[in-house]
C-alpha cells in the first residue's frame, strides 16, 4: 500500500527533516535581511487611506465638515453607585459637566442632563400614532 504524499510533505521530509540546521540558519538569514529594511516600513492607517476617494458617503461627509466644521470629541462613560436618575447621581453628573465646561479647549458638553425626554412619561403605543407633544 503506497502513501499519497503532497509536495509540502515531500519537501518537509527531504529538506527540513534531513537538514534542520541548514533550514534554521537559512530562516535566520532571511529574517536578518528583512529586518534591516523593516525600519523603513510605514503603515498609514488613517481614515483617509481606508476610504475610496470617489465614495459617495465620503463626499457627503466632507461637505458636512465644510459646512459645519469638524471638531474632536471625547465620550466619557459614568457608572454610578446609586440609581442613574437619583438626585445624588444627577448632582454628580452636573458637577462633572460643569468641571468639563470650565476646561480651556472644551467648546461644549452634552450630558444626559441636557438631552430632552430621557425619562418620559409612559405612553401607550396607540397614543404614539397621533400627534406627539413637543
Amino acid at each position: 500500500m503506497t502513501e499519497h504524499r503532497t509536495p509540502v510533505s515531500l519537501f518537509f521530509d527531504r529538506i527540513v527533516l534531513r537538514y534542520p540546521r541548514m533550514v534554521i540558519v537559512s530562516v535566520l538569514v532571511v529574517v536578518a535581511l528583512l529586518s534591516v529594511q523593516a525600519r523603513h516600513f510605514r503603515l498609514d492607517a488613517s481614515a483617509d487611506t481606508l476610504v475610496l476617494e470617489d465614495d459617495r458617503d465620503l463626499k457627503y461627509s466632507r461637505l458636512i465638515d465644510q459646512r459645519y466644521g469638524q471638531h474632536d470629541f471625547l465620550v466619557v462613560a459614568y457608572s454610578p453607585d446609586a440609581d442613574l436618575l437619583s438626585r445624588q447621581t444627577l448632582a454628580t453628573l452636573a458637577g462633572l459637566r460643569d468641571d468639563l465646561e470650565k476646561l480651556e479647549r472644551v467648546c461644549s458638553v452634552v450630558s444626559i442632563l441636557d438631552v430632552p425626554l430621557l425619562q418620559s412619561p409612559p405612553v401607550k403605543l396607540k397614543q404614539l400614532t397621533g400627534e406627539l407633544p413637543t
